[in-house]
């Protein structure tokens, strides 16, 4: 096996097991952490009203882009198998609209998060979006340094 060949090997894999992890702890997010409770603070701290209604939109729109963002990083594992340049970018543009999406109201739901349960229920969130961020630097100086995708 060549240096390159396994460089390529690598960095998939790396890609593909941190989208897998990053997939799991936005399960653990959008469907465990984030409840009535967690959204009825998160309106509160909002100046908002916390009737019924706004607790279950709040809840439905959160878990509807999450659930768009749980497919998409579940689609970095294919990496594991194939390398093709455009799931490099594919996966990039996931890392970084995440992190920018998540970053907007990162401030309000971590206030939300930690006023009804521990610090332990923030973890899942900064993880990804901590990770996503460093994961998009790794792929854009590797595709600079390499001048390629995967090293091809």
């Amino acid at each position: 096996m060549t240096d390159s060949n396994a460089k390529e090997i690598r960095t998939g894999r790396l890609i593909a097991i941190s989208s897998l992890v990053f997939c799991i702890l936005l399960i653990i997010h959008h469907f465990i952490v984030l409840d009535e409770s967690t959204a009825k603070s998160i309106l509160s701290l909002a100046g908002q009203k916390t009737s019924d209604t706004a607790v279950k939109n709040i809840l439905n729109s959160d878990r509807y882009t999450g659930i768009m963002y749980i497919l998409a990083y579940l689609a970095g594992t294919v990496a594991f198998w194939n390398r093709h340049p455009y799931l490099w970018w594919f996966m990039f543009a996931v890392y970084i609209s995440n992190a920018l999406f998540t970053l907007v109201n990162l401030y309000l739901f971590i206030q939300g998060i930690l006023d009804v349960k521990n610090v332990l229920a923030v973890l899942p969130i900064l993880i990804v979006v901590i990770g996503s961020i460093i994961l998009a630097i790794y792929m854009l100086v590797v595709s600079i340094t390499r001048k390629s995708t995967f090293n091809r």
